[in-house]
């Protein structure tokens, strides 16, 4: 397997199309996904609704920058669930009031199994906040991102 050297500034682009007033079908690379509300909200249910996208988006990030910072210190995940329960202010959404902060809180409960030594995981969960992308989004647009770790059975308090 070649090395790949990432440019550390690089562009992407991510494409969309309507298809109902609730539902989009969107594209990334060459992979096309379908955005939608649920019935309740006049939607088909097809896809996720956008803000889901959203925190799929963290799931991803903390699992793939989680697993660089493992390497990055000596550790390696061989085990790694994500659940994230997240607060959300939908009165921008609603057209209720414009809002400055949609989700005030989120909470990330991540429970993994590792080798390697302890000081590395507490590495990982040090350094994770500020190097996933998204994480750093939302904690630079006012959310409280709060993570549970949970490593090889012993609960470890983020800082």
């Amino acid at each position: 397997m070649a090395n790949v050297k990432e440019k550390p500034i690089w562009k992407f682009k991510v494409t969309g199309e309507h298809q109902t007033p609730t539902k989009s079908n969107t594209t990334a690379r060459d992979k096309t996904y379908i955005i939608d509300e649920p019935v309740m909200r006049g939607g088909t249910d097809l896809g996720p609704m956008p803000v889901e996208y959203v925190f799929m988006g963290l799931v991803g990030c903390t699992h793939v920058i989680s697993n660089k910072l493992a390497k990055a210190n000596g550790i390696a995940f061989h085990e790694m669930d994500i659940e994230i329960d997240v607060t959300m202010d939908s009165h921008g959404t609603r057209l209720i009031n414009a809002i400055d902060i949609p989700f005030p809180e989120v909470t990330l409960y991540i429970t993994a199994k590792y080798d390697g030594h302890r000081d590395g995981a507490l590495e990982v969960v040090k350094k994770l906040r500020h190097y996933c992308a998204v994480s750093k989004m939302l904690q630079e647009s006012g959310t409280r991102v709060t993570e549970n770790w949970v490593l090889n059975g012993e609960a470890i308090a983020s800082a």
